[in-house]
């Protein structure tokens, strides 16, 4: 047997919308179109910006089985940046991911997921690095490493911190 897409089993002309209430939604927030905004006029075109990637994506499993916490994680986990070279024989892994942190990643609950999320990154040898704006005065933002050994801070009105910002991303995505 075989459907046409108008066929009586679903008609997509249908006055009884069987999937009701949506809408277009965001693929980003403003944090993370402002970080990327950041970065990208920092490294220029040498690298993909890429938002909202599936965490499962970056840190791939070839193995059939994962425990059942860590599966549930790894598939429904996101990674709000992730840079990947630019070019035609350019390697198509992340080089770099970027997490956008705000008051919401304060919770305890939301800080052992973030530990989770980079530890599976460190697994497969995807360098992290987190970025907050600065409560005290929004003109900033912080760019950090997970353990906070290295921190640099960004002013994206004046660019006071530029230099210091473009050699903390290119050393990191240079490792």
């Amino acid at each position: 047997m075989s459907y046409a897409y108008n066929s009586e089993e679903f008609d997509f002309n249908s006055e009884n919308d069987f999937i009701p209430n949506f809408e277009n939604g965001e693929i980003i927030n403003e944090l993370e179109m402002i970080v990327m905004e950041i970065v990208e006029m920092i490294l220029g075109d040498r690298f993909r910006y890429c938002p909202q990637v599936p965490l499962g994506v970056i840190c791939s499993h070839s193995v059939g089985w994962l425990p059942n916490e860590i599966w549930k994680f790894w598939v429904n986990s996101r990674v709000d940046i992730a840079l990947m070279k630019r070019g035609f024989k350019a390697s198509r892994n992340a080089k770099l991911v970027i997490e956008c942190q705000s008051h919401y990643h304060d919770s305890l609950e939301a800080q052992v997921r973030d530990r989770k999320k980079a530890k599976l990154l460190e697994k497969v040898g995807v360098p992290l690095i987190y970025v907050r704006s600065v409560e005290t005065d929004r003109r900033f933002y912080r760019f950090y490493t997970p353990d906070a050994n290295r921190d640099i801070f960004y002013n994206i009105i004046n660019q006071d911190g530029r230099t210091e910002l473009e050699t903390f991303l290119t050393a990191i995505v240079t490792l």
